[in-house]
């Protein structure tokens, strides 16, 4: 897939085992597909968490860029991690022979962003932007496996203070949107799924890419005081979301070890299946409305700021965690 997008939070995935054996017998599709489908709602109502990471400031509101002296704007960058239920993973780790998933309910889902902040013009206001990226790397550890891994995440807000007086709490509301794409992908073994009244499909080896996105508009309200050093702060969110997850396997695709027919073709599509004989893949969509709760403090060290976030997903009961570091004046 030219132009296809992988990230890294699966590498653990299919580092698992280097080399994968061939299965002794075939897996009925209908589980491949059942897994694909689970993993796919467990990312998608995990995504929107992760691509809210980032521009999580602990002011509330920053001031105004002009007239004030100085003009307040900041520049940074974040790193964080969200959760997804690990139980989806391991679903899909074993039809397609990744092996075992190690102990606990939630697997980790890493970002990070660079970030910047200027305050409004006469009126009190700020807008921020945030940018993450990782270029396409192939095999970037020394696995015997080839593992390719991208990463996109961008977005932006506005906040209006709605309260901003000496001594007092400093209230905004904002609206925002993200933008977050990534994958993984890799060699996996031969492979062979039952459908069709026991009639297997094959694949002898595939380049197996794993791949999402997803699109959210966002609205918060935050709150957040200084006292001399530290600022602790807390908000809530609510996300809309539309996002796709997915699989494709590109490889020479073989019926008990004939060519793909039209009919083989329109009895996959029935499983939710697209194939063709140089591969087959599947995606789900997606439509999701999520809230959650941040907060935190901030460290303010004259012109240097240091954030800890912690985040919660109401609907799902994912989680993570966030560390700032910018300039601000």
């Amino acid at each position: 897939m030219n132009g296809r997008t992988k990230i890294g939070f699966l590498v653990v995935l299919l580092a698992l085992k280097t080399s994968l054996p061939a299965f002794t017998q075939p897996v009925p599709i209908g589980d491949l597909q059942r897994a694909v489908d689970n993993f796919s709602s467990a990312l998608a109502m995990s995504l929107p968490l992760n691509a809210s990471l980032g521009l999580n400031w602990s002011s509330a509101y920053i001031g105004r860029f002009f007239p004030s002296i100085p003009p307040s704007f900041g520049v940074g960058v974040s790193f964080g991690v969200t959760s997804m239920d690990t139980s989806a993973i391991r679903g899909l780790a074993a039809p397609l022979g990744l092996g075992g998933i190690p102990g606990g309910d939630r697997f980790p889902f890493p970002a990070y962003t660079a970030e910047a902040r200027i305050g409004g013009f006469f009126l009190p206001f700020d807008v921020g932007f945030k940018f993450g990226h990782l270029p396409p790397v192939g095999n970037p550890l020394p696995f015997g496996n080839r593992i390719d891994i991208n990463y996109l995440l961008v977005g932006g807000d506005i906040r209006y203070a709605l309260l901003d007086r000496a001594f007092l709490p400093r209230i905004s509301v904002g609206l925002g949107f993200n933008y977050l794409r990534g994958g993984i992908g890799g060699r996996v073994g031969q492979r062979s799924f039952d459908f069709d009244a026991g009639r297997a499909v094959e694949f002898g080896g595939a380049d197996v890419d794993l791949n999402w996105r997803t699109f959210s508009f966002d609205a918060k309200a935050q709150i957040s005081q200084s006292f001399i050093i530290a600022t602790p702060f807390l908000g809530v969110g609510a996300s809309f979301a539309r996002s796709r997850t997915g699989f494709e396997a590109r490889s020479n695709i073989t019926v008990d070890g004939g060519p793909l027919t039209p009919a083989d073709v329109s009895a996959l599509r029935e499983f939710g299946i697209d194939a063709s004989g140089v591969g087959m893949s599947s995606n789900v969509d997606r439509n999701d409305f999520n809230t959650r709760v941040f907060g935190g403090i901030g460290i303010n060290l004259t012109l240097f700021r240091l954030d800890f976030v912690g985040i919660y997903s109401f609907r799902d009961g994912n989680y993570g965690a966030s560390i700032g570091f910018r300039f601000q004046t």
